[in-house]
């Protein structure tokens, strides 16, 4: 069973209008946290989106798939418009009403509007920055400092944090009406047995271990694109999107184009519900796993958990971009090109990345090291067995 629920005030192309003299020429007033009408100087509150749909309620109630506009099934868009980067193979979403050129967020290279594909570009809310683009690149500049020493001459002598980008990623928050079942086994110390010159030997009793959970999950985060999704990638360090959460989704408004500006890009969502639902669930299974952790306490032992079920009886999808900015690097390793990325919290700062390392800098320190220690341990070592 699937229901759609309508987003509220929204056209169809994520543009938002002046309420007052119906002009699009709006802007962003972050501190604020209202719009402004550049004609009329008319202003107004962003929409909150958990309260505009009461996303935080209802949860135990649902049943089924519950989605919002935006996130049903990806179609094309007027206004926002996806383009496929040619040097990277990356898609990003530009407003066309604002601009015809656009960078890519993830190798620099500019993009055309002649390789448009289709959108999915209009989510249900966004999550506008807070972050500004100098307080990124202190951010940026101090952890690449700490790790200078042994980064590749290539990226310490091309370094430069004000080509930091703001894009926004695509996620889909979920609430979920979830039933889960976990059975393992625990192990209890009963003695420990300790001999000289003998293996320590320990006496437990184990147990078998079952756990029946009904869990409210409310403003899961799902990654929705699948290239960003792909944390094993070979050929680059997205996974470090994953080292800066969370986002404080609770604060999430409704999407207007005028978030994106001049400043910003997004990217594109290629992901649909279907397609989501498998890492959906396995996230629920790792809440399951953390609420059923105090229940076991008794087991000092641990338990090992060797079957895990989980049951969706209902779940609620939205569409949303939250804000990164992004540092990006082309390692080459012999031929294989590989990216490395620095990336800072659009809301929090929180910041991490991949450095290239100059492997044989970082050799030749560990052969140091080991010499050194061997210099002092070995004379030690002999002194002992003499005196033995």
């Amino acid at each position: 069973m699937a229901e759609e629920i309508s987003t509220p005030a929204g056209s169809g192309d994520g543009v938002h209008r002046c309420p007052k003299c119906g002009a699009s020429d709006v802007i962003e007033l972050p501190e604020k946290q209202q719009f402004m009408c550049e004609f009329c100087r008319h202003t107004w509150d962003f929409t909150r989106l958990d309260e505009a749909m009461g996303l935080s309620q209802g949860i135990a109630d649902l049943q089924g798939t519950t989605y919002s506009s935006a996130a049903s099934d990806i179609a094309s868009d007027e206004a926002l418009v996806t383009l496929k980067c040619d040097g990277c193979g990356s898609e990003v979403v530009i407003d066309t009403d604002r601009s015809l050129q656009a960078r890519c967020h993830w190798c620099k290279h500019v993009l055309s509007l002649n390789n448009r594909i289709p959108n999915g570009a209009v989510p249900d809310g966004i999550l506008p920055f807070s972050v500004t683009r100098e307080q990124a690149m202190g951010h940026i500049s101090a952890f690449v400092q700490e790790r200078r020493s042994f980064a590749l001459p290539e990226f310490a002598s091309t370094f430069r944090p004000e080509n930091v980008m703001g894009v926004y990623l695509p996620y889909m928050t979920v609430d979920g009406n979830v039933s889960a079942r976990l059975d393992g086994v625990g192990e209890i110390l009963r003695r420990r047995i300790v001999r000289e010159k003998q293996a320590t030997r320990y006496q437990f009793d184990r147990y078998g271990v079952t756990r029946f959970l009904d869990i409210e999950i409310d403003d899961l985060i799902v990654e929705s694109n699948f290239e960003k999704a792909d944390i094993t990638s070979a050929t680059s360090t997205n996974n470090v999107i994953n080292a800066i959460l969370p986002f404080d989704v609770k604060n999430i408004v409704r999407f207007d184009a005028h978030f994106l500006g001049d400043d910003y890009t997004s990217q594109r969502r290629d992901m649909d519900i279907a397609e989501a639902e498998t890492i959906a669930a396995g996230h629920f299974l790792t809440v399951a796993r953390g609420d059923a952790a105090p229940t076991v306490r008794q087991y000092d032992r641990g338990v090992r958990w060797e079957a895990e079920q989980v049951r969706i009886d209902g779940a609620r999808w939205t569409a949303v971009l939250l804000p990164v900015w992004l540092y990006g690097f082309v390692e080459n390793r012999k031929g294989r090109m590989v990216t490395h990325y620095i990336a800072v919290n659009g809301r929090t700062g929180a910041t991490m990345g991949s450095v290239p390392i100059n492997t044989r800098k970082a050799a030749m320190l560990a052969w140091g090291v080991a010499i050194g220690v061997s210099l002092i341990t070995w004379p030690l070592a002999f002194a002992m067995l003499a005196a033995s």
